[in-house]
Parts: structure tokens; sequence; C-alpha cells
């Protein structure tokens, strides 16, 4: 049986690749999310709920901005890379990619960073009415820049199939950096640490990822073909990237920010702990979508439709059944896990029920976003993603005054359900393949 399984794998060339690299990916985002788990730890025994609201919040202000000024650039610079993988003159093309999408992308994250340090007292003042963030916006405005470029950096070479390189950046040196910083004490700035602690992972990483990839394109030569790439064309092709990059966000996180204003620093804390708890059920999504994005840019671009549903179907049914055992798991052991970052995240129980729902729902439509995007099909998730966006903010505003976190969980998990069964169905009958996977049910499209 065994031997029959493994010869089964060996004669699937996009199977094994999907296999072995989601086995690597896997166990570096698996690290990741420990490092990330323990700087959490760390955070909640100093500083208590507080310390994490103000640091979760802090990080979602950054990720949500860069994001912005990353103008869908570390979307769209992934299919570009995987299209043009097996052109013969490869190694310009990179370099031009490269090249285009960091020049356009700076300036712009400069200018927000400059708006923000100047307006940091404002914001933390009347927007959050909280004067700790007034300083912690200034560190953010320092790192943004550099949280904006590795962004791009980080699916570029995702782009290029080094995946262990790729991964490493995105999900460990960050906290593997915060984790010493924290540990360690090497600061003494009371609940500003972690915010410190994050910027310092954020300057290093992007230091390795520039240094990593100019060491690989020199390794490609050096060659210097004058190419027909035009900037005008990435920034088309990005924006509805950037929409959907940014929605998406908001679909996730923006649950925080309400909560900082409709509740209390300590409920952000004990919210934050709970999202990133549920993020656990869709780890097999989030690890396929790394190793498959790429492999759907290649086989849609090049005319291979039969393997490209063969390899939906078969990452399909790899999310649904890692993602349900999660699930379970978590499920069972609900208590016993928030109470391992303290007795008060004990509050957030119903939360994380209701948010892993949410993940089982996600983790069941597959790699629709990405296949989407990959394919030249951003256009109609951008517009699937943001009436979502739109409806969960407008239900944040009016929820969370009255049931607070519990609200915000609802919000986001029936904004996760609209999003992905619109977005499964517009691929299943406008362009006829299943990303789907619900046990012992087939559709004929990807048979």
């Amino acid at each position: 049986m065994l031997q029959k399984i493994k010869k089964k794998i060996s004669s699937d060339k996009n199977f094994k690749e999907l296999l072995s690299g989601s086995s690597i990916t896997f166990v570096l985002k698996i690290l990741g999310m420990l490092f990330s788990y323990l700087v959490l730890k760390l955070i909640s025994k100093d500083f208590g709920a507080e310390g994490v609201g103000i640091y979760g919040l802090s990080n979602k202000i950054l990720r949500s901005i860069g994001l912005i000024c990353a103008l869908g650039f570390n979307i769209s610079v992934l299919r570009y890379v995987g299209e043009y993988s097996s052109n013969k003159d490869k190694s310009s093309y990179l370099q031009a990619i490269f090249k285009y999408f960091n020049q356009l992308a700076l300036p712009i994250s400069l200018i927000v960073a400059v708006f923000i340090y100047t307006y940091s007292d404002y914001i933390a003042t009347y927007v959050f009415e909280n004067s700790d963030y007034t300083t912690a916006l200034k560190i953010i405005a320092f790192t943004l820049p550099f949280f904006t470029l590795n962004l791009i950096n980080v699916e570029f070479i995702r782009g290029l199939k080094l995946l262990k390189v790729s991964e490493f950046l995105r999900s460990i040196s960050i906290y593997l950096v915060m984790l010493i910083v924290l540990f360690f004490s090497l600061l003494n700035s009371g609940l500003l640490n972690p915010i410190y602690a994050l910027a310092l992972g954020v300057f290093i990483t992007f230091l390795i990822s520039v240094i990593f990839i100019y060491t690989h394109l020199k390794k490609l030569g050096n060659k210097k073909e004058k190419i027909s790439l035009k900037r005008t064309s990435f920034v088309k092709t990005s924006m509805p990237m950037m929409v959907i990059s940014i929605s998406s966000f908001v679909l996730a996180f923006s649950g925080v920010f309400f909560l900082e204003t409709f509740s209390s620093t300590k409920h952000v804390g004990i919210y934050n702990i709970c999202v990133m708890l549920a993020q656990l059920v869709s780890l097999a999504l989030t690890v396929v979508n790394t190793i498959s994005a790429p492999k759907f840019s290649e086989l849609y671009w090049n005319n291979r439709k039969k393997e490209l549903k063969k390899v939906i179907r078969q990452s399909s049914k790899l999310i649904f059944w890692s993602s349900l055992f999660v699930s379970i798991v978590l499920l069972v052991n609900s208590e016993m896990v928030l109470t391992y970052f303290g007795e008060e995240f004990l509050l957030g129980q119903t939360v994380l029920i209701i948010l892993i729902f949410g993940q089982i729902i996600n983790a069941t439509t597959g790699s629709v976003g990405v296949f989407l995007n990959m394919t030249g099909n951003q256009k109609a998730l951008r517009n699937i993603i943001l009436t979502t966006a739109l409806f969960v903010v407008v239900g944040y505003y009016f929820i969370i005054p009255v049931y607070g976190m519990v609200g915000a969980a609802l919000v986001s998990v029936s904004g996760t359900i609209i999003l992905n069964v619109c977005s499964a169905v517009y691929v299943y009958s406008k362009l006829k393949y299943v990303t789907f996977y619900i046990p012992f049910l087939k559709f004929r499209y990807n048979e």
C-alpha cells in the first residue's frame, strides 16, 4: 500500500513538488508561529493583556499601512516572476522586475512615513485616545519603508521557488530577533519594548532579503538585454491586487482597531490572541498557498490546464483534512491554550470558538483567492473582497459597541463566509475550476 502511494507521488511531478515544498514550508511556518506565540507569552508575562494590546495594534498598523504602500506589488511580483521564469532572458527580466517594483514602492512608503511621524501625537490622542501610541507611531514611521520593501522582496524570492529562504524571512526572522531582544531584556522602554523589538526585527530581515536577492541575481548573470516590460503595466496589474491585499487585511484585523476605539486595550490584547490562535486552523491553507501560487501561475500561463486542475484538487484535499484536524484539537483544548497566556485571556474562549468556525470555512474553499490573483482574475476578486470589507467595517461599527469581542468575532466570521463562498462560486461558474473540497462530493470540472 505504502509503495503504491509512493509510486503515485513520484510519478506526479506537480504533486511531488507540492508535497515536498509543503513539508518544508510547514516546518518553517510552525517554527515561525511558535516564535510568535513565545513573543506574545513574554509580552503578556511582563505587561499583561494591555501590553499585548498595544503591541498587537501597533503591529497591525504597520502591516496595514505597509500593504497600502506596497501598492499590490507584493502580490503581482509573484505572478510576474512565475510568468517569466521560463523565459530565455530570465536574468534580465528578474533584474528589471526587482528594480522597478522597489523604485515604485520606496517613494510612497517614505511620504507616508513622514506623514505618520508628523501627526503621531494627533492620531494617538484623537483616534486611539491613548498617548502611549504617540511614540509607538513614530517607531512605526521609521520602520515602514523597510517593512514595505521587505514585503516585495520576500514574494520575489518566493516567486523564484526558493521557499526555504522566503518562508524563513516571512515567518521566522522578525520573531526570532524579537525573542532575543525581549528574552534577554536588551531594551528598557516599558510597554514600548515589543515595538522597538519589532522595528529591529523588520530592519534586520530587510537587510537579509536585499543581500540574498542581489547575490542570487549576480549568480544568474549580469545580462543587460533590453526588455519590453513597462512600469505602467506593473501598476495596472498591481492596483486591483493592492485593493485585494488591503481589504483582506481589513477583514482579518480591523476588529482590533474598532475594539481599541469602542472597548479597551485589554480586550484588544485578548482578541488579538484569539485571532492568532484561530489562524492555526488555516495553517495548511497558508502553507499550500505558499507553494501553489507560483505553480498556479506557471501552469495557467503556459496553458497546462489539465495539470492545473489536478493540482487544485490535490491541494484542496490536503488543506481540508489538515485544517479539520487542527480545528478539532483547538476546540477541545481551547481553555488550556488561552490560559497559557494568562487567566485573563480565558475571557476570549467564546471568541476563539467563533473564529475557529470561520477558519474552517476559509479552509474548505481552498486556495481560491490565490488562484484568482495568479490567473489574471484579480479584478473579480477585488470586487468581491472590497464589497465584503465594506460590509465588515459597517458591521464592526454597529456591533462592537454593543457586543464587544464576541460581536467582532461574529462580524469577522460573516465576512469570511461571504468572501470565500462568493469567490469559490465565481471560479466554479465562470472559470470552470473547483477550488473547494467537500468530502464525498465530486464536481465534474476538476475530474
